[in-house]
């Protein structure tokens, strides 16, 4: 990989609510050249270390230890395995990694150079080894199976017992890779001269949580409105997980695209109102989980991080699929 690429599960192209499927709508010639002028002056240098509560967890782990997570502060798919270490109390070494200057080290452990990596310890007839895990959603179900004492390492975070809820939980955390996931790329990269309008693509982008969000734990009406906080109710999942990045990072998008997300406010969501009442709740159930407010940074420095995203400058792997229509990688 030439750049930056945050990975996750998403192998399929999307569905759109729009009448045309926005990532088949090609850029004008016009936008395309002055973006590939706009390329030559990228600020593709380090953008500093995790800030906040997040760098305090990442100090605490930043001793030697067999099991290490390579990953960059600032992206969601490295949070998502942040978050099941900090929510499983699992013990390893975080390392920091330029995303555009990788180390010899880190390319000769995974020269795909794929952030998450999880270089996992192992013992072979040579001796002790390293292997190497990416892609965040194969990264956190590892975590997840490999650290399975309860006593330790808290609740499985996929149903053990329920066979029909575990694989349930699975086609939801494909939905948010292969829907939401991309549809956020799509809302925070768009520009004025793109051939779609902000508002296709946050008609898009919201219709993609509102399914979400209807197969969340419901109440006894059957709504939701009432049930959660959680996907699962008050057990808190990997469907939860890999969402949760990007749900904080919707700030984003209202401070930098016109009309913000648009996601109604308390009583004005009309014949949705449960729904976005039920948003609500989980989002605040999930900013408050000690996990994800421990691998968060300053919201200020994610601010200053995605204004490349929020200009359709940025050259990492998801931007630059975002940008041609092309599934993310």
């Amino acid at each position: 990989m030439k750049s930056f690429r945050c990975i996750s599960s998403t192998r399929s192209l999307l569905t759109s609510c729009t009448t045309r499927p926005i990532h088949l709508i090609k850029p004008r010639l016009t936008g395309q050249r002055n973006q590939t002028r706009a390329m030559a002056s990228v600020d593709t240098s380090n953008k500093g270390q995790a800030t906040g509560l997040a760098a305090q967890f990442a100090s605490r782990h930043s001793g030697e230890h067999p099991l290490k997570l390579y990953g960059a502060w600032f992206c969601p798919f490295v949070q998502r395995s942040w978050i099941v270490l900090a929510e499983k109390h699992i013990p390893h070494q975080y390392i920091e990694i330029n995303p555009y200057h990788k180390a010899p080290q880190f390319l000769a452990l995974n020269p795909r150079g794929l952030v998450p990596t999880l270089a996992v310890p192992s013992v072979g007839k040579g001796g002790k080894a390293t292997k190497p895990l990416y892609e965040s959603t194969v990264v956190c179900e590892y975590l997840d199976e490999a650290f399975c004492d309860v006593s330790k390492h808290g609740p499985r975070l996929l149903p053990e017992d329920d066979v029909y809820e575990r694989a349930r939980c699975r086609l939801w955390i494909d939905h948010i890779g292969s829907r939401i996931v991309p549809s956020f790329y799509r809302f925070i990269q768009h520009t004025p001269e793109k051939d779609y309008s902000i508002e296709d693509v946050r008609k898009e982008f919201l219709g993609h949580l509102r399914a979400l969000v209807k197969e969340m734990d419901p109440d006894e009406e059957g709504t939701g409105e009432n049930g959660g906080p959680f996907f699962l109710g008050e057990k808190f999942s990997l469907v939860d997980v890999m969402l949760a990045p990007w749900a904080k990072r919707l700030f984003l998008i209202d401070h930098y695209k016109p009309g913000g997300v648009g996601i109604p406010a308390a009583g004005e969501g009309g014949e949705d109102e449960w729904v976005w009442a039920r948003w609500r709740k989980w989002l605040d159930a999930v900013s408050q989980r000690e996990s994800v407010r421990k691998t968060w940074s300053e919201d200020d420095k994610y601010v200053e991080v995605y204004q490349r995203y929020a200009e359709d400058k940025t050259e990492s792997e998801v931007g630059k699929a975002t940008r041609q229509g092309r599934s993310l990688p």
